[in-house]
């Protein structure tokens, strides 16, 4: 039989170049893969800790018997609290929250709450959310009220530690912020926590918190979810791995005569 006529084959004969752009690709991906995996890991963890911290663990109802430790803020963050103090209206400022179809849908009030014990002497609260129209009649019912309160809710540390953010805004007369800076407010508010702060109120869910009903209702807050979107990130870069792997390979065989 003439070579003309032999039989062809698949040979497997890597080339330089696509070997060189396979390599690069999967390692890249490879990294990114096992990044999110960890990433995915963390937030597992996250999810457990947070569920011994606000389930498991019971209700905070002083702070003094952690004012002092040197891991306060570990023991108490995302803690459900049930403090009692005075509110601090003098200092009331507000949070410029939901902004829907371009206009402002309302704001979150943010006050000092005067509390007996604990590292500070007050700690900067959020009461929850009013529509622009509802808030001045509820912020002069809680001025009103000048009898010591319960507020429960969530105890959170502070996301932000910056000291000299300012303000984006104002309405009806008072101060806008877009994030609770405890760290900034500290500086102007004597005695306030830099460092934590309460959520209480209905905020989460939207509604208008019951003026009538001191102390508020529970912070209705959503818990526990899932970090499934790194693991499906995970999951996309390293099958990006092995399509470059795949390619690779395809561009790697030939027809040579048998």
């Amino acid at each position: 039989m003439s070579a003309t006529n032999s039989p062809m084959k698949k040979v497997f004969r890597p080339k330089p170049l696509p070997t060189l752009v396979m390599l690069v690709v999967v390692g890249v991906t490879c990294t990114a893969g096992v990044w999110q995996s960890k990433r995915y890991q963390e937030q597992k963890a996250n999810v457990a800790w947070y569920h011994q911290q606000y389930d498991v663990l019971p209700p905070v109802s002083a702070l003094g018997t952690t004012a002092q430790a040197a891991n306060r803020l570990e023991q108490l963050h995302y803690r459900r609290a049930a403090l009692t103090g005075k509110l601090d209206m003098a200092d009331v400022q507000l949070l410029t929250a939901r902004i829907g179809a371009g206009n402002r849908l309302g704001y979150d009030v943010i006050v000092p709450v005067e509390l007996p014990d604990g590292k500070y002497p007050r700690l900067l609260t959020n009461l929850g959310w009013a529509p622009p129209d509802k808030l001045p009649g509820w912020l002069a019912q809680l001025r009103a009220h000048d009898a010591p309160v319960t507020l429960t809710g969530r105890l959170r540390r502070s996301d932000v530690q910056v000291s000299d953010a300012r303000p984006v805004g104002s309405f009806a007369g008072l101060k806008t912020w877009m994030h609770p800076i405890p760290a900034t407010l500290a500086k102007s508010i004597a005695g306030l926590d830099p460092e934590l702060l309460l959520e209480a109120g209905e905020q989460a869910s939207g509604k208008v918190v019951d003026v009538e009903a001191v102390p508020q209702a529970i912070y209705d807050y959503p818990v526990h979810p899932e970090p499934q979107q790194n693991f499906s990130y995970a999951l996309q870069w390293f099958g990006m791995a092995l399509t470059a792997v795949a390619v690779w390979v395809a561009l790697s065989r030939e027809d040579v005569a048998g």
